[in-house]
């Protein structure tokens, strides 16, 4: 595979060095927190991720999972919990207007707030862990370009464009579109909030130019699955129609049964253990009298495209990336006072 982001995230795992995650040196009596805004896939493995890596060390930990995508939700949530005790918090940001929010936490109620799969534009969280989102689209949709021959019709299918990650998700496709002079966007479907609204979406934008769509990206864990469903019908109802190359994101069972049947060409497997053990582990040493080094913030935690030639052993390739980065934390983001 000729793909920049897959190929650095495999160089950095044959370079990894073993790491042990599970090392707790000093009796942590810290309150910790897992903030997501509402209901959503990602949260659900997320979390899991999150709450085996703290049940691990022993920590004080609960996961908050909030009702809406509001930010007015999450500035009153957040409140709440750092005047609970809990000021070790893992957050996802509702909006950029986050980053208002967390500035005054840390100021105001020395609060450590680091953000995972997606970040601010602010930076005024402590760091943010996630993956490369506007690199990551840009890859899937210059591997759907290539899986057409180089030129033929794209839909784009986005989720919420109140969030950051889907804005820069956006920004990377059609800057991926304008790179490629035979590849053309022939519709850009968003404001997805769950999968009965991207079937409901995407459905129409095929309906309306499925003699002009020659691949589909989407960005979104819940557009993803929602691609699949209607691909699947698609397909059902018109069993002769010209194979549409699908790449999604994420590997919810749905669309790695998509693989397996070939009607899900691939998708961007993200780092998810990273984007939560990684800042775990960051919060736990600034309690243990670590400090930040200057000039750092951004962790990327590497993304690989999952086909069925590499279904079985792509989990494999993010553990090591996971080593590598855990290995890194004391000699590239924190220094011990």
């Amino acid at each position: 595979m000729n793909k920049r982001v897959m190929s650095a995230v495999m160089a950095a795992a044959l370079t990894a060095g073993l790491f042990s995650v599970n090392t707790t040196a000093f009796a942590d009596d810290n309150k910790y927190c897992y903030y997501f805004p509402a209901a959503h896939a990602y949260a659900d493995e997320s979390s899991k991720a999150a709450q085996e890596y703290a049940d691990e060390n022993g920590l004080d930990f609960k996961v908050f999972i909030g009702s809406d995508w509001e930010q007015e939700t999450q500035d009153t949530n957040m409140r709440a919990l750092v005047a609970d005790g809990y000021t070790s918090i893992l957050a996802y940001p509702s909006t950029d207007g986050a980053a208002g929010l967390f500035e005054e936490l840390q100021e105001a109620a020395g609060a450590n707030i680091i953000t995972y799969g997606g970040v601010t534009t602010q930076e005024t969280e402590r760091f943010g862990c996630a993956t490369d989102v506007e690199a990551a689209a840009y890859e899937a949709c210059a591997d759907v370009i290539e899986a057409i021959g180089g030129e033929g019709g794209v839909l784009d299918v986005l989720e919420q464009l109140n969030d950051t990650n889907t804005l820069k998700r956006q920004k990377g496709i059609n800057q991926c579109i304008e790179d490629h002079p035979g590849a053309e966007l022939v519709q850009e479907v968003a404001g997805i909030n769950n999968v009965e609204e991207g079937v409901e979406k995407i459905s129409a934008a095929l309906a309306a130019n499925a003699d002009k769509i020659d691949g589909i990206v989407t960005t979104g864990n819940q557009a993803s699955s929602a691609a699949v469903q209607v691909m699947n019908d698609y397909y059902d109802r018109n069993p002769d129609a010209k194979k549409i190359v699908l790449i999604t994101i994420d590997t919810p069972n749905d669309v790695m049964e998509g693989i397996e049947s070939g009607v899900v060409y691939g998708t961007i497997a993200q780092n998810v253990n990273a984007h939560v053990q990684v800042p775990l582990k960051i919060l736990m040493m600034l309690n243990d009298g670590w400090t930040k080094r200057e000039g750092t913030f951004f962790i990327d935690t590497g993304c690989v495209l999952v086909t069925k030639e590499n279904v079985d052993s792509y989990q494999e390739d993010l553990d090591k990336v996971t080593e590598r980065i855990f290995e890194e934390i004391p000699e590239l983001y924190l220094e011990k006072n």
